[in-house]
């Protein structure tokens, strides 16, 4: 299938993200703007430039082959101008200390899929499969379906990531060929949601109960976020919401800042405040508020 997306990442081995060993294809594009974002660089959806200045070593060569002056020469080195850049990847290739990679990369549906199917042993013995992330995959929606669709066709489990902020078209489109979804839903205030994140978390709450009504399996995530959604009033709200469209599975995921580190190669500042999150007596209660909802809590990846 000739179909193009933009993908950020590939990860073999992944066994947090859906049954079995998995493939996990990251798709750049994102429809909200978490401020703790663990992969800033699926945000956009062009490519990136991640620039680790420690790595490089001067030699210079990025600078040669710029078609956009975003690098000059300097006695000290090269400056980069992040704004004249336009991504072309150029600077990677010639990048021999690896100080200068391209996030993103212009694929087909069928190159995945080739991909994917290099790993069907693992996938076979253990039920695994391929698993669409991102960023939010169902951004690229015919993208997203195709390789979904290629996947099936070649006897491999589908799963879809998806923070539900996208139109209702964009999941239906995917369903035919999606086995399980995990669906994000990091809060129901609509207020707090927006303050945070972006978006109307409405129209998230819109796609849950119509996907609840096509009985496909789903597994609602709550990312616990110190600040924002962390207390037994805002759990319990959430786990009210899943057992209200008759869902019945919800998993807890404690926070993490191992992503913190790549604003800076993208030349961000997180706007996130950093904060530790609950010990395992805080988790183990939001647990517990979570069950009395009526709803099957697991805690972790």
């Amino acid at each position: 299938m000739d179909e193009h997306g933009v993908i950020f990442d590939l990860q073999r081995f992944a066994v947090h993200d859906g049954p079995g060993i998995r493939t996990l294809v990251f798709l750049k594009g994102c429809t909200l703007a978490c401020q703790w974002c663990s992969n800033p660089e699926s945000h956009r959806f062009q490519p990136d430039v991640f620039f680790d200045g420690a790595k490089c070593i001067g030699c210079r060569l990025c600078a040669d082959v710029c078609p956009n002056a975003a690098l000059l020469r300097e006695a000290e080195g090269v400056r980069y101008d992040r704004k004249a850049c336009g991504a072309c990847g150029r600077c990677a290739d010639v990048c021999c200390a690896g100080a200068r990679v391209i996030k993103g990369m212009a694929v087909t549906a069928e190159g995945v899929a080739n991909e994917v199917l290099k790993d069907e042993e693992f996938y076979s013995r253990s039920g695994g499969g391929v698993t669409l992330g991102g960023g939010e995959p169902l951004a690229q929606p015919e993208f997203a379906s195709a390789v979904l669709q290629e996947s099936k066709r070649r006897g491999l489990h589908t799963v879809v990531e998806t923070c539900g902020y996208v139109p209702w078209s964009a999941v239906a489109q995917s369903l035919p060929w999606t086995d399980l979804f995990l669906f994000d839903l990091k809060h129901v205030d609509p207020a707090k949601h927006q303050l945070y994140i972006g978006g109307d978390v409405r129209v998230i709450l819109s796609n849950l109960s119509r996907l609840a009504v096509t009985g496909r399996p789903i597994i609602v995530r709550i990312p616990v976020i110190p600040t924002f959604n962390d207390t037994a009033a805002e759990i319990a709200a959430i786990a009210n919401a899943v057992a209200a469209v008759g869902l019945q599975e919800v998993h807890l995921l404690p926070y993490h800042s191992l992503g913190q580190s790549k604003y800076r190669l993208l030349g961000k500042e997180s706007s996130f405040v950093m904060r530790a999150g609950l010990d395992e007596v805080g988790f183990d209660a939001l647990r517990d508020v979570a069950v009395r909802a009526g709803v099957y809590v697991k805690t972790g990846g």
